[in-house]
């Protein structure tokens, strides 16, 4: 089984050591981090997954330590209770229980996407917004454009009128 150091996993993970530390002091009997014979911790595969879903919890949808702490014991508890409830009962039962369960990781998923696809049409809104913005300085630069034409055209015309009315005119 291939293990990680701290400074390793903080790496795969893009995170500061120290933060992995923290998160090992506040999700200690989850993740269950193995020390070698030094006391260095040592990481797993399955360590390393857990610690993108806190992760992913923390920084992408914004729940709190307390939140995720609720979270990860509830994935926990639920798993020890299928697997009490499965080991006894009928093979029938257990079906229906893995069915069931599997309902449930489902549900999560679609509850994940669609965070995840709230924060997509929020980045594509404010996309629109930035782009409707330049698109009207454009337009108004546009505008300023052909009033100052328009406002030259007219300052040539008058000006060829002031030479016709006042001969004297064209000799400055």
């Amino acid at each position: 089984m291939e293990m990680y150091s701290t400074s390793e996993a903080a790496k795969i993970l893009n995170v500061a050591p120290s933060t992995l530390r923290y998160w090992e002091s506040e999700f200690g009997n989850i993740l269950n981090i193995q020390r070698n014979e030094n006391g260095y911790r040592q990481y797993s595969k399955d360590n390393i997954e857990q610690l993108k879903e806190i992760k992913t919890y923390l920084y992408e949808q914004k729940y709190s330590i307390k939140q995720v702490r609720e979270i990860l014991n509830l994935e926990k508890s639920k798993q020890d209770i299928a697997a009490t409830i499965i080991g006894n009962t009928d093979p029938n039962l257990s079906k229906f229980l893995h069915a069931l369960l599997e309902k449930f990781d489902n549900i999560e998923d679609g509850l994940k996407e669609l965070k995840d696809g709230q924060k997509n049409l929020k980045e594509e809104y404010l996309q629109a917004i930035k782009l409707l913005s330049i698109t009207q300085e454009r337009r108004d630069r546009e505008l300023i454009k052909e009033i100052r034409y328009r406002l030259n055209a007219k300052k040539e015309k008058n000006t060829g009128l002031i030479h016709k009315l006042l001969p004297w005119s064209k000799s400055k």
